[in-house]
């Protein structure tokens, strides 16, 4: 049961035989995506904050591919990284000023902008979620009606992990299925209920903690929610409204500089090792490499640009959220989301 569905995508996006095409698939864009710079030269550089969603990672590769590689020094920009915090401070970081742009969920976007909060995505940067929901191979556990009478962990106890509770919740009740029905806990980033037995299923991520429960030889069933109708994008990148009016040249210059980033991981994400491994040196080399291999479907799906959104694509997030009742309130989905700055960077046209 584990290479069903969403996972067959998944290898075979991954597949070293596909590797070789991504590049002559992105390699078009990259004369779009060389410096176009407006600055005076001798200008002191912009200072930009970045406010990451996680610990230094694989997943923030080509933010740190395009700093290492001087493309954020290219555009006159002078990048800082924190590590990250809950998505929900995140905002508040975005909005007061603290941060210029960060990585969220769009789940955090949609929710933030029912409550008149003004941040706005300028770029997808995973254009498929990597959150699965696992069981014990020999559980019994298959598919989502499966859960019900067990113990889930999938609880976003900290404010941390909304994406993981809110497709659940979605998930469940797209299908009727009761949720009171099932026994939900703290999703435990560790995972220490879920291998002593105490949980049955939990939530997690393809591109990291996926790839540390195969490390440690588990056999496992994994329920995607895209699998049953729960489609979102995840990591885009943000800022807040007034940066977008009152600079929308640093904007652009920041998004063109970390796209090139992005390509580069894209194209040989080996060479994003060191780089991952310079801002984070206790992490495993082998298991970054493999947390960057099975990102590169989220990230380059086949279709349209890196970093590429879709009205339609938006849309349906949105009114799934409202449809379940998740948002504070209705809104125009046009104000979480600006194509501004890809089509600038592209063209006005997707591929």
């Amino acid at each position: 049961m584990e290479s069903k569905g969403h996972w067959k995508t998944v290898e075979k996006h991954i597949n070293k035989r596909l590797l070789p095409l991504l590049s002559l698939i992105v390699l078009p864009a990259v004369l779009l995506l060389n410096c176009q710079c407006r600055f005076e030269p001798g200008q002191p550089p912009d200072e930009v904050i970045v406010q990451l969603k996680g610990r230094h990672q694989a997943e923030f590769a080509g933010f740190y591919l395009a700093q290492e590689k001087g493309y954020y020094s290219q555009e006159n920009i002078n990048v800082t990284f924190f590590e990250g915090e809950k998505d929900l401070a995140i905002v508040q970081r975005i909005v007061y000023q603290q941060a210029d742009f960060a990585v969220i969920a769009p789940e955090s976007v949609l929710v933030a902008r029912s409550q008149d909060q003004p941040v706005t995505a300028v770029a997808a940067i995973y254009r498929q979620s990597p959150i699965v929901y696992v069981a014990l191979f020999d559980s019994g556990i298959l598919r989502p009606r499966d859960f019900l009478g067990k113990t889930v962990a999938t609880l976003d106890a900290s404010g941390s992990q909304q994406d993981l509770q809110l497709q659940f919740d979605i998930m469940m009740k797209r299908l009727g299925l009761d949720i009171s029905r099932t026994k939900l806990i703290a999703w435990d980033p560790v995972f220490t209920t879920f291998y002593g037995g105490e949980v049955d299923i939990t939530s997690c991520y393809s591109n990291t903690s996926l790839i540390e429960m195969r490390q440690k030889g588990l056999k496992l069933n994994l329920i995607w929610p895209s699998d049953y109708g729960v489609y979102f994008y995840s990591d885009l990148v943000v800022t807040r409204e007034s940066l977008i009016k009152d600079n929308p040249d640093l904007v652009a210059r920041f998004l063109r500089a970390t796209l090139r980033g992005w390509q580069d991981a894209v194209e040989d994400y080996e060479q994003a090792i060191p780089a991952v491994l310079k801002y984070n040196k206790g992490k495993d080399p082998q298991l970054q490499a493999a947390m960057l291999e099975a990102q590169l479907p989220l990230v380059h799906t086949g279709d349209d640009y890196i970093g590429w959104m879709k009205p339609e694509d938006w849309q349906s997030m949105y009114q799934t959220l409202l449809d379940y009742n998740l948002l504070a309130k209705p809104f125009d989905v046009n104000q979480a989301y600006t194509m501004q700055f890809l089509y600038e960077i592209y063209g006005s046209e997707s591929r």
